[in-house]
């Protein structure tokens, strides 16, 4: 056996860091941090694909269906992570899966990823259904657990999406809607994909940060779904309300205080002038959606004047 290279490792080494390991300490994390400006321009030129996973995404959630991110080692601790950090509250529908269940946060379960039947009992074991979304996430394209996944998705009939490296891979051949930026090739070649890898992650944040948007869980730029759940929480609260309403910290204290510290409805509140039950009303009309109860709160205000 040839003890040379590949011609596919070759193809992908990076021209601008062959000489890296010569390099100042200094001048090489230069040298990473250039290289890693590519990343950004690369999901740039993805924008346009990832709009529509983000509004596609939205839609699963407004007709009560749930997204599911899929991934097997590095991919699906970014799935969990993302689903985890997603909202402070469960009632929500985004879901992370890892091949392997939770120990595989700890290690890596090559056996697990490469099981194409239980990619799909899986999914099966959470009741995914037509009204879900599946979102894969393999940067290689090769991973037989997340294609099991994706193919028992499709044979659903449910949205499906993958983000990877490969534009022409199985798991992209498997979706309706593929983003596959092109971070060129690694500073390092051989061990890993971290270039690969951040381009996945900062496309999961846009996706998380579009879904908690359009959902209402922002309000301007403002996280307005937060709990009350330690003191340093209920002191992010105040702020929070004494910076969408321009009130005092008494204010806001008193008015979380009526509403058993609902950000939203305080906020409301503050905004309207309605009382607690009439907001919370509004409030559950509009899907607890903030910017559409104040709209909602002015019509009827106005209605009610004329």
């Amino acid at each position: 056996m040839s003890s040379k290279p590949t011609g596919s490792m070759m193809g992908r080494r990076n021209s601008g860091t062959e000489n890296i390991d010569k390099l100042t300490t200094e001048d090489m994390l230069a040298a990473i941090l250039k290289d890693d400006r590519e990343i950004t321009n690369a999901i740039a030129t993805c924008l346009p694909t990832v709009t529509r996973l983000v509004d596609r995404a939205v839609a699963t959630f407004s007709r009560g269906g749930r997204v599911v991110i899929v991934g097997a080692g590095a991919s699906g601790r970014a799935a969990m992570q993302v689903a985890c950090e997603f909202a402070p509250d469960t009632h929500h529908g985004l879901i992370g899966l890892i091949a392997g269940g939770p120990e595989a946060m700890l290690q890596e379960l090559e056996a697990a990823a490469g099981d194409y039947d239980r990619g799909i009992n899986d999914l099966q074991a959470i009741h995914f259904n037509q009204n879900d979304m599946l979102l894969g996430l393999s940067v290689s394209g090769k991973t037989p657990w997340v294609w099991g996944a994706l193919r028992y998705a499709r044979s659903l009939d449910a949205p499906v999406a993958v983000i990877t490296q490969d534009a022409g891979s199985e798991v992209a051949q498997l979706a309706d809607i593929v983003i596959a930026p092109d971070t060129g090739p690694e500073v390092v070649v051989g061990f890993a994909n971290p270039k690969a890898r951040l381009a996945q992650r900062q496309i999961l944040t846009m996706l998380s940060t579009g879904l908690a948007i359009r959902t209402g869980r922002v309000y301007g730029n403002l996280r307005v779904d937060i709990n009350a759940s330690s003191t340093r929480w209920a002191e992010r609260q105040i702020a929070i309300v004494m910076e969408a309403t321009h009130c005092s910290r008494a204010q806001a204290k008193e008015t979380l205080g009526s509403c058993n510290h609902d950000c939203r409805t305080a906020i409301l509140m503050l905004l309207t002038g309605l009382d607690v039950w009439n907001a919370r009303d509004v409030l559950a009309e509009n899907s607890e959606h903030l910017r559409i109860s104040l709209e909602e709160a002015k019509r009827r205000s106005v209605q009610k004047a004329s």
